[in-house]
């Protein structure tokens, strides 16, 4: 069952839980601020559901609270970052500002993050180039789920890759997708929730398609977009990730902590920013001015329903499942923080 939420009071709840487990006023605020973008924008999988999952960690060790990310090598267009097993999101919004002062001056740039954590959805950080007239590019690795075509051993991990690019419209085309037919995260929403899934989705440990999130999560793999080409862009991902920053990669060969790489290219080093928006707004005009299939009101390019569900999700709240909230609350209980979220 789903029930509405108070964008600003579930923000407040997350920090003010995350402050208990002894992160930093500061990153504790930006951490609910990320997480609760991702539930605007309807990104439940990479939204709130982590929160109560992050706080364990930071209170067992897991998550250092104490982490700063370090810039460990920086030449010209390209930075390594170190997370220092600090909270993921931290380290790669760091990253990404990086780049962007590195795009102003050089053009485009490069940062690799490594011994970081998870880090949510990849589409804001994106945004954050987008935002600062860049076209920004971001990927990172994520858990072992996907096998090489053909083979039934998890092999391949779930490396999400999202780029954006500014429009003159009041949102940018931003692409955030996993290699997989869905984010690893929405399997598990479903078994939380006792729902089947749609059997394009995963595979059972004989390579069968299933409908049990148990069956694919126990034993079983995911299912890559497009068939070999999905492993073809988890494996990409993964080179540039985990392999060129010397971060962990494949199943857990390397150092410990997960990998991301973000770009930015500066605009302004090709075009005047407002022709490049301009240019932007006709190729969107004449995306959506195709003649649509029966039963389809509208096209809608990649950062656009984000947008939307945004704006709605504001005024209205944002719908939670059950699952979510009632972690949230009991993560409340043991924070000893007041549970006043739903609206």
């Amino acid at each position: 069952m789903y029930h509405r939420v108070d964008a600003a009071k579930l923000e407040r709840l997350i920090q003010a839980v995350y402050e208990n487990c002894g992160l930093p006023a500061e990153k504790a605020a930006f951490m609910g601020q990320c997480l609760v973008d991702a539930d605007l924008c309807g990104v439940h999988s990479h939204g709130s559901r982590w929160a109560p999952n992050y706080a364990r960690s930071m209170r067992s060790g897991g998550i250092n609270v104490k982490a700063e990310p370090k810039i460990v090598q920086d030449r010209h267009a390209t930075a390594i970052v170190d997370g220092d097993r600090g909270v993921g999101h931290i380290a790669v919004a760091f990253a990404m500002e990086l780049a962007i002062e590195k795009a102003k001056e050089f053009g485009s740039a490069t940062v690799s993050i490594r011994h970081n954590g998870h880090c949510g959805a990849m589409r804001y950080y994106t945004q954050q180039a987008a935002d600062a007239g860049c076209v920004g590019f971001a990927a990172t690795t994520g858990g072992t789920m996907i096998a090489p075509w053909g083979g039934l051993e998890r092999r391949v991990g779930l490396n999400p890759i999202a780029w954006a690019a500014p429009t003159s419209r009041a949102y940018a085309y931003n692409l955030d997708m996993a290699p997989s037919v869905v984010a690893g995260s929405k399997v598990q929403m479903a078994q939380a929730r006792g729902e089947k899934m749609p059997l394009d989705w995963a595979f059972d440990a004989a390579g069968n398609p299933t409908d049990d999130p148990e069956a694919a999560f126990k034993e079983g793999t995911l299912a890559p977009i497009g068939g070999p080409k999905g492993v073809g862009l988890g494996i990409a991902a993964e080179i540039l990730c985990a392999v060129l920053s010397g971060g962990r990669y494949g199943e857990d060969q390397g150092e410990r902590g997960g990998g991301q790489v973000v770009q930015a290219v500066d605009i302004e080093h090709f075009q005047p920013l407002d022709e490049f928006k301009r240019r932007m707004d006709r190729m969107v005009d004449h995306m959506k001015s195709s003649k649509r299939r029966d039963g389809v009101e509208e096209i809608f390019i990649p950062g656009e329903l984000e947008f939307r569900r945004k704006e709605r999700y504001l005024k209205e709240g944002i719908p939670l499942d059950q699952p979510t909230r009632d972690s949230l609350r009991k993560d409340a209980a043991t924070a000893g923080v007041p549970y006043d979220v739903e609206m």
